[in-house]
C-alpha cells in the first residue's frame, strides 16, 4: 500500500509539473511567430533559407505515427503531438504528449494504453556564426504515464548540445548531437534511466523541395555496466507548400541487444505545419 501510495503521488505531482510548463508554453504562443526559429535538428531545418517566402511560419506542430518492435519481445505504437514555439530568436520551447499503445507479446500477450511520459524541451543558441551554429539546452521527461508499461515510472532530465554545420558544397547540414539522461526522481521499484545518446544527423535537401537525413547513434547505457547499443535511422520527407511537410522514417538496431534504448526496428510517418 505504501508503494501505491508512492507512486501515485509521483504520478500526481508530475501532472502538476505539466500543467504549469503548459501554461508557460502556451503563454510564448502568441507572440512567436515573428522570429526565426533555433535549429531542431530535424526535418523542420531542410527548407533552404534562400527559398523561404516572406513570412516563413516558425511556430510549428507536428504529429507522428511511429511503430517499434522491441529487441526483447512485443510491440509499441505510438501517437505523438508536437509544438515547438520560439520564444525570441534564440529561444525555443517544445512539447510532446504521446498516446500509446504497448503488447507485450508471447506467452503473455498483456497489452495497455493511454498516455505515456510527456516531454518538455528548452533549446538556446548559444552561439552563430557563418555556417554554423551551436545549441544548448535540456529535456524534462514526467511521469505521467496511465500505465507501468507506457512509461518508464521516472522523472527524468536530460541535458543537450549539439552544433548545426553547413556543407553548402553539399546542400546538406551536419548535426553532431550529444545528450545524457539521468533520473530525476520517481517509482524506486522501477530501474533508474542513465544513458548517454550520441549521435550525428546527416540532413540533404534535394530538388522538388524533397529532404533525406541519416542519423546513426550511439547509446552508452551506464545504469547497465556501460553497455552500447548502435541504432541507424533513415528519413525522407518532403515539403507541400510553405505551411506543410511530411516525412517518412524507419529504424534499426545494430547493437545492444539486452538494452531498453535499442529497438530490432521501427517505421514512422509523420506530418508537421508551420503556423502562424
Amino acid at each position: 500500500m505504501t508503494h501505491l501510495r508512492h507512486a501515485t503521488s509521483f504520478r500526481c505531482a508530475s501532472f502538476g509539473i505539466a500543467a504549469y510548463f503548459l501554461t508557460i508554453v502556451a503563454g510564448f504562443c502568441w507572440s512567436a511567430c515573428a522570429f526565426s526559429q533555433v535549429e531542431t535538428a530535424s526535418g523542420a531545418d531542410a527548407a533552404p533559407p534562400g527559398s523561404r517566402p516572406e513570412g516563413f511560419r516558425t511556430s510549428r506542430f507536428e504529429i507522428r505515427d511511429e511503430f517499434r518492435d522491441l529487441r526483447g519481445g512485443g510491440t509499441v505504437y505510438m501517437l505523438v503531438p508536437r509544438v515547438d514555439v520560439p520564444a525570441n530568436p534564440d529561444l525555443a520551447f517544445r512539447i510532446e504528449t504521446p498516446i500509446v499503445f504497448t503488447d507485450a507479446g508471447t506467452p503473455n500477450n498483456d497489452t495497455a494504453s493511454g498516455l505515456g511520459d510527456v516531454l518538455f524541451r528548452g533549446s538556446y543558441r548559444a552561439a552563430r556564426g557563418a555556417g554554423y551554429a551551436i545549441v544548448a539546452g535540456g529535456e524534462l521527461i514526467l511521469n505521467t504515464a496511465t500505465s507501468d508499461d507506457l512509461g518508464t515510472g521516472k522523472n527524468v532530465i536530460a541535458p543537450l548540445i549539439f552544433a548545426s554545420i553547413d556543407l553548402p558544397q553539399y546542400d546538406s547540414v551536419v548535426f553532431p548531437f550529444l545528450q545524457y539522461y539521468f533520473t530525476l526522481s520517481g517509482n524506486d521499484a522501477r530501474p533508474d534511466v542513465n544513458y548517454t545518446s550520441i549521435k550525428s544527423a546527416y540532413l540533404t535537401r534535394w530538388p522538388n523541395l524533397v529532404y533525406t537525413i541519416v542519423e546513426p547513434q550511439v547509446i552508452v547505457d551506464h545504469e547497465r555496466a556501460d553497455k552500447v547499443g548502435l541504432t541507424l535511422d533513415g528519413e525522407i520527407g518532403r515539403f507541400l507548400n510553405r505551411d506543410t511537410a511530411i516525412w517518412v522514417r524507419t529504424g534499426f538496431g545494430l547493437g545492444g541487444e539486452s538494452l531498453p534504448e535499442v529497438y530490432d526496428w521501427k517505421f514512422e510517418v509523420g506530418v508537421r505545419f508551420f503556423l502562424q
